[in-house]
């Protein structure tokens, strides 16, 4: 293993967190060698799997203050929403230990023969995590794919890679060596290494469009599978007949949550013109009530955002849409002493269609609203675009909110909320905004393979 490391730095205060291995393409490669030797035991045997699957879930739960400190402090956000991802991550451990389902599924039978379904793991996989939630979208990725027999190396954001690096040494107490590894870097060399090996037989990514493109064009070269979650710009569809007060509490509460980091948070607000003043200055009088600090602040509610090219791309988005016409209503400053990347809400109203705001993922703390004047083509407009991973739809008419809501191209469909995932329910987009399902019994097919025995009597 390599012995050279780089430094995690705090977003808050800039200054150094700890330290983490800058893994080569050689690390990569023995970690794959492991994690297929490991393979057959790990496969043996699924009550074993699930009941390590429970007792990390416990162990999770016990360090869930020192764990969520160190995640607080490598990520920025407060620390009750860091312990909040421990806190899911447990959850999912337990929702895949528990789920039913069959590993041989007999068909039908013939006149002269009988068939069966048998379902295996895919074998080694890599996990490639971002940074706005490393613990619960590794989680999510890893839960189903232990409980399949899958082994697993697991590549965080090259920002936050602490807390996943004490999560595995954590679940390593419970684990079968070589079933979950790590491996580091503050470059892109662990990617490319994961995406080219031969070893390696799925790759689970969120992140990025663009770079989704590229793992995905890596992975084609051994014909690996790929799961992918990619960008979103989730609209929020506001219709005429709306409670504004409960509107702009639901949308607030999406936007600027983790500092709008968010794949699934309401990045654009699309309101009837008549309310459209009316609903902005709901939204920015709830905005405004954030207390933004360190993540280990007790009175902190919204931490910085995680680096300085996101606040660049995110100021530079805001101040486009001024110089074409948009005003800010509250926001645009640091709204915080410390030295790190702070943005306080930043909204956004007289946005228009068209506008880098509206149509791009800002990924950050700013929300443009748009007002519209005909739903229908508003819908088609949003449905011709390139994302469509989430979107909401807010009225107290369920009738018409569920008309409106099935109508738009999108993964999920929300309606008086936005951002709730479950369990069991698929999770994913459309379009550009990705490939395959996570969550529930979608999210653990997408790590078994089938086989198909097909016999006939020797006669």
């Amino acid at each position: 293993m390599t012995a050279a490391h780089y430094e995690v730095l705090d977003p808050a205060t800039l200054e150094v967190v700890g330290r983490a291995p800058e893994n080569t393409e050689q690390d990569v490669e023995l970690a794959v060698a492991t994690a297929r030797a490991a393979a057959p035991g790990w496969a043996m045997d699924r009550e074993a799997r699930r009941a390590a699957l429970r007792m990390a879930a416990a162990l999770v739960r016990r360090d869930l203050d020192s764990l969520a400190t160190l995640l607080s402090r490598e990520q920025g956000k407060p620390k009750a929403e860091a312990a909040g991802e421990f806190t899911v991550a447990a959850g999912l451990f337990e929702h895949y230990a528990g789920l039913a389902w069959d590993e041989v599924e007999p068909l039908a039978p013939r006149a002269d023969r009988a068939l069966e379904v048998q379902y295996r793991p895919v074998g080694v996989v890599g996990t490639i995590t971002p940074w706005n939630f490393p613990i619960s979208l590794l989680c999510v990725k890893l839960a189903p794919a232990l409980v399949a027999g899958c082994t697993v190396i697991a590549k965080p954001s090259p920002s936050t890679p602490l807390s996943t690096i004490a999560l595995v040494n954590l679940l390593n107490e419970v684990l079968p060596a070589g079933v979950l590894q790590t491996r580091t870097s503050s470059r892109r060399t662990v990617n490319v290494a994961l995406g080219l090996s031969p070893g390696i037989r799925k790759i689970s990514f969120t992140g990025s469009t663009d770079v989704g493109i590229s793992i995905a064009q890596q992975a084609a070269a051994t014909v690996k599978r790929v799961t992918m979650e990619l960008g979103g710009n989730d609209p929020a569809i506001v219709l005429d007949d709306a409670d504004i007060a409960v509107t702009a509490r639901g949308i607030v509460g999406s936007a600027f949550r983790n500092a709008g980091q968010v794949c699934m948070a309401v990045k654009r607000v699309y309101v009837p013109r008549s309310r459209s003043r009316e609903l902005a200055e709901a939204i920015a009088s709830e905005a405004s009530r954030h207390v933004l600090g360190h993540g280990l602040a007790e009175a902190t509610t919204m931490g910085p955002m995680h680096n300085e090219s996101q606040l660049k791309l995110v100021h530079g988005l805001v101040d486009s849409a001024v110089g074409g016409g948009a005003r800010i209503i509250t926001g645009g400053n640091p709204g915080c002493d410390l030295p790190g990347y702070f943005l306080s809400p930043t909204v956004v109203i007289d946005a228009e269609p068209g506008m880098g705001l509206v149509e791009q993922e800002q990924f950050g703390a700013a929300l443009p609203i748009v007002a519209y004047d005909d739903l229908d083509a508003t819908i088609a407009g949003l449905n011709a675009g390139k994302f469509g991973l989430g979107a909401s739809v807010w009225s107290p008419d369920q009738e018409r909110a569920y008309a409106t809501a099935s109508r738009i191209e999108a993964g999920t469909v929300w309606i008086n909320q936005h951002t709730l995932v479950e369990p069991d329910a698929p999770f994913g987009g459309w379009k550009a905004s990705g490939v395959g399902r996570e969550r529930g019994h979608w999210g653990l097919e997408e790590y078994l393979e089938t086989r198909v025995i097909n016999a006939r009597p020797h006669s």
